[in-house]
């Protein structure tokens, strides 16, 4: 019975918001955020690095990171692979690997 009443009441709801008018003339207000664009280091698998890691995240993430060792950048990479579900074959993810330690990493 508690069922049935709270269904009523959802549905009910619905309906009313559904009911209410919706006229042409209704005001739009939109606001217009700045093209901000982040521009890696050039260099081989820049344009992979771009074009995929943006994918899931911003490429302000990249140049703010602490100088990662070659390792810890394959393991943040792999991790956004195998957790996270990138979409990087073995052989883009090893061009971004050795891309990150090249110009954002510790030279170790």
């Amino acid at each position: 019975m508690k069922i049935l009443l709270i269904f009523t009441v959802l549905f009910s709801s619905v309906l009313f918001a559904l009911s209410q008018d919706r006229t042409p003339n209704a005001t739009v207000r939109s606001i217009h955020l700045p093209d901000i664009r982040t521009d890696l280091k050039p260099g081989e698998g820049r344009e992979k690095a771009e074009s995929l890691c943006v994918i899931c995240h911003s490429l302000d993430y990249i140049p703010m990171q602490p100088g990662f060792s070659k390792a810890q950048w394959a393991a943040i990479v792999n991790k956004m692979i195998k957790v996270f579900g990138a979409p990087i074959n073995e052989a883009d993810a090893n061009l971004i690997i050795n891309y990150l330690a090249e110009k954002y990493g510790s030279k170790e």
